[in-house]
């Protein structure tokens, strides 16, 4: 009995299926999806823009009629005390200048203003540029006002705070309260981190990154260093029931210690 012969295998077939994967890939199709390149985006982000007219002290008009709200910082409100010198500054700095402009991870807000950290060239090469978020920061025309997810520049914005309150520039001065009002809220929050029993010592604590409510137990990792507001809605528990209760879910931190 004569056996079959076996079909010879082809000494293409890996040279084909490259050709037409390679041709859908050109094609901009793979497995029933388009790929598509839109590079607008990216082009607007790393473009220089013209600054049209600046609307208070942290807001500003680019030359595309969009609007950008400078991000980690909060200048003072129309009707209050520095608004005028912060919307000047900012004007002075910035306006019918070219910027650039840098996204951190939220987009827009609610009313459509772009959220972006902003500096101005420097005309020499030699000089840095100018971060305008922390210089108004720096200079007393604004405060810190880092809102996760977007706190890459928490640090060193809050150390320029922490200059501007020490020198009483600007809005830190006699001439405003701010100076009194944020020694009073610190004192609060002081009051405030101290437990009301020495059994009520779970603290529940809300987090400026992100991670949500959370609440730590005596003896979790960084247990001694959080801090307990009130006023951001932080709070003591005497349970963990307590806790669960009023929406708080135990920091996985936790776990590596209990």
């Amino acid at each position: 009995m004569t056996k079959p012969k076996s079909k010879p295998k082809s000494k293409h077939k890996g040279p084909v299926l490259a050709a037409i994967l390679t041709a859908l890939l050109a094609g901009g199709s793979l497995g029933g999806y388009k790929v598509v390149q839109d590079k607008s985006a990216d082009i607007f982000e790393s473009s220089v823009h013209h600054v049209m007219q600046v609307v208070d002290g942290d807001t500003l008009d680019i030359e595309v009629e969009r609007r950008i709200r400078l991000l980690g910082i909060d200048a003072p409100e129309r009707g209050t005390c520095y608004f005028e010198e912060s919307r000047a500054a900012l004007k002075a700095l910035v306006e019918g200048k070219d910027v650039r402009i840098e996204k951190d991870v939220t987009g827009a807000d609610r009313y459509d203003r772009l959220l972006r950290y902003l500096y101005l060239p420097s005309e020499r090469s030699e000089e840095d540029d100018i971060f305008v978020d922390q210089w108004l920061v720096e200079q007393g025309y604004a405060r810190v006002q880092s809102i996760a997810p977007d706190t890459r520049y928490h640090d060193l914005l809050a150390r320029a705070e922490a200059g501007a309150r020490a020198a009483k520039r600007g809005m830190w001065s006699s001439a405003c309260k701010y100076l009194a009002e944020y020694q009073s809220a610190v004192s609060l929050r002081e009051r405030g981190s101290e437990p009301p029993s020495a059994s009520c010592i779970i603290k529940g604590n809300i987090s400026e990154k992100g991670y949500g409510k959370q609440y730590f137990l005596e003896g979790c990792p960084n247990y001694n260093r959080i801090k307990v507001d009130p006023r951001k809605g932080e709070a003591f528990f005497c349970t963990e029931a307590a806790a669960t209760s009023a929406g708080f879910t135990r920091s996985a931190s936790c776990d590596t210690t209990f």
